[in-house]
């Protein structure tokens, strides 16, 4: 474990001196991740027989194994080279092995009678938390509002708690669960979702968005409702739900296409293309000037993503040689080295 941790901190510096990343500091107790990393020579493995890829974990200077319930079993005949073992703020601790697996592509999904592979348009909101080109609309969880109660409840506990108090970490440890009970509902639901998605499709069309600008801090009048939008925008996790989508895209062989940000998809009629002025997010149907058609905001907008991605994606998709294939994420913002790639 010691000699991980030099290692890590050999990394650190080597970051630092290539200009990756900062200089290195001390961990705290309390703020920093506690953590143990344990290579090969640290741990003992013993693979059950009746359950393959699961088994008996022993740590060195451990005379018993770990009591381990486990979420996935890992490759079948496999022996893990890496252990970490972490315990996060609510005093749960996990096992996390780094072994070599080999992860199958999936059949290539395409349209009924034809070979063109089958496409989605997606567009991260509020109001619904995703909205399919075809009219599917996500539901948002809202997970904070759900709790919202039962959390202020336990914050006016706990500032009625002497500070220093036995009673005081009691509380503070039944608010730190709920966080996490929070946390693992919203990823599950993440991770269902893109997994569905991407065994569903071959293409994927998403808008890039910058969750970090969106999140800019509430200043000067409005700055209560921009606090909310914010609050909203992180219980819907739109960054966690764009990163599971690219790497379940390099895994099963799907092609993930990244519009530009600035790409008027809201307000650009998607039977027409004729582009509209600029709306407020409270206007949820509005009517194109030029044909007539009335269109939902949400749903116009991933028809106009999955149309803009698709272009990209022939564009792409047509430039590689025979026996080559296109780049698993197609970046609006890159299409030139994605090009020069293929």
């Amino acid at each position: 474990m010691l000699q991980q941790s030099l290692r890590h901190l050999d990394q650190a510096y080597q970051r630092f001196f290539k200009g990756q990343g900062q200089y290195p500091e001390r961990k705290k107790k309390g703020r920093s991740r506690d953590a143990a990393v344990y290579v090969r020579t640290g741990f003992k493995w013993m693979e059950d027989p009746k359950r393959p890829g699961t088994g008996l974990i022993t740590l060195a200077k451990q005379s018993q194994p770990l009591d381990i319930r486990w979420s996935r079993a890992l490759p079948a005949g496999t022996v893990p080279v890496r252990l970490s073992v972490t315990r996060d703020r609510a005093g749960r601790y996990f096992v996390s092995t780094l072994v070599e697996e080999r992860i199958a592509p999936l059949p290539a999904v395409f349209v009924a009678e034809s070979r063109e592979p089958k496409a989605v348009g997606l567009d991260l909101g509020l109001a619904s938390l995703v909205t399919l080109d075809d009219g599917t609309k996500l539901d948002h969880p809202r997970l904070l509002k759900r709790y919202a109660e039962k959390l202020a409840r336990l914050q006016r506990e706990l500032h009625k708690k002497v500070k220093g108090s036995r009673n005081r970490a009691k509380v503070r440890q039944r608010i730190v669960r709920l966080y996490a009970l929070i946390g693992d509902v919203r990823r599950d639901m993440l991770d269902k979702l893109t997994t569905r998605l991407v065994r569903e499709n071959q293409v994927l069309v998403v808008e890039d968005l910058s969750v970090v600008t969106l999140l800019r801090a509430a200043r000067g009048r409005g700055r209560r409702r921009k606090a909310k939008l914010n609050q909203a925008i992180l219980d819907a996790g739109w960054g966690e739900l764009l990163r599971q989508l690219r790497y379940k895209c390099e895994w099963y062989g799907r092609t993930l296409v990244i519009v530009d940000r600035f790409f008027p998809s809201t307000r650009r009629c998607s039977t027409c293309h004729a582009k509209g002025p600029k709306m407020d997010v409270s206007v949820r149907t509005w009517a194109c000037a030029e044909c007539g058609v009335v269109h939902d905001r949400d749903v116009n907008a991933a028809v106009n993503i999955r149309d803009e991605g698709m272009r990209l994606y022939w564009l792409v998709a047509a430039g590689p040689p025979p026996g080559r294939k296109a780049p698993t994420v197609i970046r609006a913002s890159e299409l030139e080295e994605c090009l020069l790639a293929a």
